[in-house]
This record gives C-alpha cells, sequence and structure tokens, in this order.
C-alpha cells in the first residue's frame, strides 16, 4: 500500500512527498503523526526548511495555509515552498502571453503605441514620435525612426531588431541609446539591419545581425513559446 505521505531528508533540510490521490483530510492526518517526532532534530531559533511536493495534486490557497499551520505549529520545521506539477489555467495562459510572439502589420505614427507582451515583430516602420514596446524582444520589418523599447518588465535578453538608418531611441530594460544618423553613417553601416542588444556590462550596443546568434543562441530554440531542445 502507497503510504499518503512520505519522509525524506536532505541536505538543506526534509522533502515531504504527498499522494496525489489521497484526500486531504487524509493528508492532513498522516502529516500530523509523521512529524510530531521532528520537533527534536530542529531548534526553535534555528528551524530546518520543509519543502513539500504535491505531484499532480494542486492544494488550494486554503489548503496551503492549512498544511503551513499544522506543520510549523507541531514542529520546529520552516515550510519553504509547497510545490506541484501542476499548472493552473490562469498562469498557462500568462506564461503563454509572456513568451508567445505577436505579429503586427502597421506604421506607427508619431503619437501612437503598440504594446505587446512576449515578442513583437511589426511588419512596418516607427515614425519619429511613435513607441512599440514589448516585454520580450522586438523585431522591425522596417525603418526604426522612433522609439522601440524591449524588456519593458526586465527581461535583460531582449534584443531590438531594425534598420537603424534614421535617429532612433532604443530602451532595453531601463537602458537608453540614441542611434544618430551621424553615428550610422561613420560606422559606414547605413541602411544594414541591426541587432541592439545589453551586454554583460549592461551597456547598450550595436552589432551587425549576422551576431545575433552568437548573441542570444537560445532565440534559435524557441518554437510555438515552447523551448526546443
Amino acid at each position: 500500500m502507497q503510504k499518503v505521505v512520505t519522509l525524506k531528508g536532505t541536505k538543506d533540510g526534509f522533502q515531504l512527498l504527498v499522494d496525489q490521490a489521497a484526500a486531504f483530510q487524509t493528508v492532513l492526518d498522516e502529516m500530523s503523526k509523521l512529524i510530531e517526532p521532528l520537533k527534536k532534530e530542529a531548534a526553535a531559533d534555528k528551524p530546518l526548511e520543509l519543502t513539500i511536493k504535491t505531484g499532480n495534486k494542486l492544494f488550494t490557497d486554503r489548503e496551503k495555509s492549512e498544511t503551513i499551520a499544522l506543520i510549523e505549529d507541531k514542529s520546529n520545521l520552516k515550510v519553504k515552498n509547497i510545490e506541484s506539477e501542476v499548472v493552473t489555467i490562469d498562469r498557462a495562459l500568462k506564461w503563454h502571453n509572456e513568451v508567445s510572439t505577436k505579429l503586427q502589420v502597421s506604421t506607427v505614427r508619431s503619437g501612437q503605441m503598440i504594446k505587446v507582451e512576449g515578442d513583437l515583430v511589426l511588419v512596418g516602420s516607427v515614425h519619429p514620435g511613435g513607441t512599440v514596446k514589448a516585454t520580450g524582444s522586438i523585431f522591425i520589418l522596417g525603418d526604426l525612426r522612433g522609439t522601440a523599447h524591449a524588456g519593458s518588465e526586465g527581461k535583460e535578453e531582449s534584443v531590438v531588431v531594425a534598420n537603424f538608418s534614421y535617429n532612433a531611441q532604443v530602451r532595453i530594460v531601463d537602458h537608453v541609446h540614441v542611434i544618430e544618423q551621424a553615428e550610422i553613417v561613420a560606422s559606414g553601416s547605413a541602411s544594414k539591419v541591426e541587432v541592439v542588444y545589453l551586454d554583460d556590462l549592461h551597456i547598450l550596443r550595436v552589432s551587425p545581425l549576422s551576431d545575433i546568434k552568437n548573441l542570444r543562441p537560445e532565440l534559435g530554440y524557441v518554437t510555438g513559446g515552447l523551448i526546443n531542445g
């Protein structure tokens, strides 16, 4: 007969494995019996940490609160986390929006803004005073003369790819770089599609598009929102 709860020791404390088929009240009863002897093993001033793994059983917020209260009241263990292999619909949808690529066919004029979650592919140009903003990377199949803000919620590995033949402003997270036409002409890269990225020193750099695979190799392994390989 499979145990309802199983306790395992680790170098960081303990793991409590829960039978996903068991009723919640049964899980609580078995936990209560199992953790009582552990009171002597964890001093109150330095409690051992406990991670609870519930497999395909997803605890509600109420069940999590009851579980934590039971364990921490009956022992000197500190519940570090309650982990499940189940993803809620809301979390799955949020994750899908964060990693999926959005396609927009549009000209972004002065005063207009396109704002998306995830990566943005814009087929069109961004005029001066126009803004495109994404939580991921931005790929513009056209001229960028306005502002492109990638990684708007902190994703530092985001990049901006565009034709930087005109004055433009690029932001990645909270770092800003102004592309000036004189700068482009002087570098001999007029009318070339390039990539702007944040380097290890948190400095925005401009490189030829051919370097993107070396700079961000993970870009080639994303398919349909899933990491491929």
